[in-house]
């Protein structure tokens, strides 16, 4: 009698456990819904940040709390290593506080601390509860929590685009108010609405490959619109990545190569036009004009200039301090610049061998395969575009390292 009622307790923590770090990631991954509306006033001004970090204080004790107890345990070395990781890089963080606050204040410290401590510390755990939630206990509140995300940053999208074309009188998403000047960041948007939609065409229950394709269809649209190329580009090359390997039927490959023909033509078509300012920006990385491009390149020759001082033990936030906001280099770099040779060497390790192990494993559960389509995102984004304030990073490998150990017994059910 006395071990069911444990049984019964341990059940009903791991459960309100559940509901907590679902409510913290949705409330996160919807965060772009809500400070867009706010931005442009219709919903008041409030901080996203304290209510993401009270949300992220309740869960983390509680994981911490049933690890202890032995409910929850770490599934794998490599999630134990990713929150070795985490909690590594969380120190340095707060070791650098004193230092880095007088230099700059601590109002700008506290700002990336929103994205490198509290956003990464959500994602992780998040994606290890998504990953354990679809894989061992088969959630409709998940699965309903993530259609919910995905349909409100959908509908900003639109909104935006809407918006846009009534102060531009063209089709492009208004991300700038044109009386204060400021600048809504529409990278969050993208790279949640990328993840999401990446998401839910992995985890469906029921693999049809017209609902997927038209997923991944209506999730590039949106994409291209959100103004976010990253975003873009490597949303369309990973989702592509999973219907091909998910649904590699001659025939279905037929429709996915007409669908990229079509894109092609009609992306020409659009270009032939050279009057509309989305598609140049999409195309602008391909030629020499782009002065976004150049910008990162002058930031990676200052970065790499810096990387040969502090490549030992790291100097965080190097680039505010030295030189201002937003100057870091756009790839994992800035990661070794800011923590040091020991985390960044870990970074890579963990996560090359979670695309390795996903690759091997895709066969078997498509949660392998969803883990290495959700790596390869990441790993072209922090190549090629994020730095080291980019949190998604964190969401794919809690996600990849919890759902490629799942028992052999339980991946029977996938």
């Amino acid at each position: 009698m006395i071990e069911r009622f444990a049984s019964l307790n341990a059940k009903k923590e791991t459960q309100l456990y559940s509901i907590w770090i679902l409510v913290a990631l949705v409330f996160y991954l919807v965060s772009p819904t809500l400070s867009y509306l706010a931005f442009w006033g219709l919903l008041p001004k409030f901080s996203l940040s304290l209510v993401q970090g009270a949300l992220l204080v309740g869960a983390f004790i509680v994981r911490m709390l049933l690890f202890a107890n032995g409910k929850i345990p770490f599934r794998s070395k490599y999630l134990a290593l990713t929150y070795l990781l985490l909690l590594w890089i969380s120190i340095l963080q707060w070791i650098w506080f004193p230092e880095i606050s007088s230099e700059i204040g601590p109002e700008t410290f506290l700002s990336t601390i929103a994205f490198t401590f509290v956003g990464a510390w959500t994602l992780l755990l998040g994606g290890e509860f998504l990953a354990y939630s679809i894989a061992m206990q088969p959630s409709r509140l998940a699965r309903s929590a993530l259609l919910v995300t995905y349909l409100s940053l959908v509908f900003v999208t639109l909104h935006g685009v809407f918006k846009g074309f009534k102060l531009y009188g063209t089709f492009l998403f208004a991300f700038q108010d044109p009386v204060s000047r400021q600048v809504y960041n529409y990278l969050a948007l993208a790279d949640s609405l990328a993840i999401v939609g990446l998401l839910l065409m992995g985890k469906s229950d029921t693999p049809a490959f017209g609902g997927s394709l038209v997923l991944y269809i209506f999730t590039s649209i949106c994409l291209v619109f959100s103004y976010s190329r990253a975003g873009f580009f490597f949303f369309l090359f990973a989702g592509f990545l999973f219907l091909v390997l998910k649904f590699g039927s001659r025939q279905k490959l037929h429709l996915l190569f007409i669908f990229f023909l079509a894109g092609i033509a009609v992306l020409t078509a659009f270009v032939k036009q050279q009057n509309l300012p989305l598609i140049k920006r999409f195309i602008a990385p391909f030629t020499e004009s782009d002065l976004s491009m150049q910008a990162r390149r002058e930031f990676l020759h200052q970065g790499l200039h810096s990387l040969g001082q502090y490549w030992l033990l790291g100097y965080f936030m190097h680039e505010v301090v030295e030189i201002g906001r937003g100057a870091y280099m756009h790839n994992w770099l800035s990661f070794w610049l800011c923590y040091g040779i020991g985390p960044f060497l870990l970074s890579i390790w963990l996560m090359f061998s979670l695309v390795i192990k996903s690759w091997l494993q895709r066969k078997k559960n498509r949660l392998a395969l969803l883990s290495f389509c959700l790596l390869i995102f990441n790993l072209l984004e922090i190549i090629f575009a994020r730095s080291y304030i980019w949190p998604y990073f964190w969401l794919g490998l809690g996600f990849a390292s919890t759902a490629l150990t799942a028992p052999k017994e339980e991946q029977k059910r996938l």
